[in-house]
């Protein structure tokens, strides 16, 4: 069985991944997940949105030592992608270095018995004539 983690956050269109994010038409401040309120001015005038697919790891880790049920080690990432930067597990063994242009994905993060745990996840994006 597969549970997605957040699935109501993600956007998804054939092969392409996006995620739903809040932009107020007040201040202009973008959010994920999605909220109902802005945190920077109180408004309620808030537009639902989605962004694109790709963006750029802003700071990742390799977490070596972690709880159930995540397999370890796993990769962490910090994503920046139109307006909001997004913490999610990044879909490779190594930690990508800032600026990396990566694109969204969906995939698996771990399990609990025999279920497998999915959600977002950002992977970096071959450059012409690698991979």
């Amino acid at each position: 069985m597969r549970k997605m983690i957040g699935g109501d956050w993600i956007a998804q269109e054939g092969h392409t991944t996006a995620l739903k994010i809040s932009v107020c038409r007040r201040c202009a401040a973008r959010w994920f997940p999605p909220r109902e309120v802005c945190s920077t001015c109180a408004s309620h005038d808030l537009e639902q949105t989605t962004t694109g697919d790709r963006g750029v790891a802003y700071a990742s880790t390799v977490v070596r030592v972690g709880a159930p049920p995540f397999r370890v080690p796993y990769v962490l990432s910090y994503v920046d992608i139109d307006g909001v930067r997004l913490l999610t597990h990044f879909d490779d063994d190594r930690a990508p270095a800032p600026g990396t242009p990566v694109r969204l994905t969906t995939g698996q993060i771990g399990s609990e018995g025999d279920t497998e745990l999915w959600s977002h996840l950002a992977q970096p994006i071959a450059e012409e004539g690698t991979r």
